[in-house]
């Protein structure tokens, strides 16, 4: 018998925690090319996702309540 292990592969860009609901607004983490994450805020106005100021911290952001799935079909895609 012949074990896999399934596991997500690191693509830049890929969404790893969120849409989460943060303070005024929403953010998210996602990877980067060196195996790091980032921290991106969404700006509600133009739809999209930018780098989020150095206040904002990992573990708020994991701790953070999660946003149902439906409303971010499209806001995910224009990253």
């Amino acid at each position: 018998m012949k074990a896999q292990k399934m596991r997500a592969e690191n693509v830049a860009g890929r969404v790893l925690v969120g849409p989460k609901k943060l303070r005024d607004g929403y953010a998210r983490i996602v990877s980067q090319k060196d195996g790091s994450g980032r921290i991106e805020k969404l700006d509600v106005a133009s739809g999209t996702w930018s780098e989020a100021h150095e206040s904002v911290t990992f573990s708020e952001v994991w701790s953070a309540p999660s946003v149902p799935a439906s409303p971010w079909a499209g806001f995910d895609r224009e990253s």
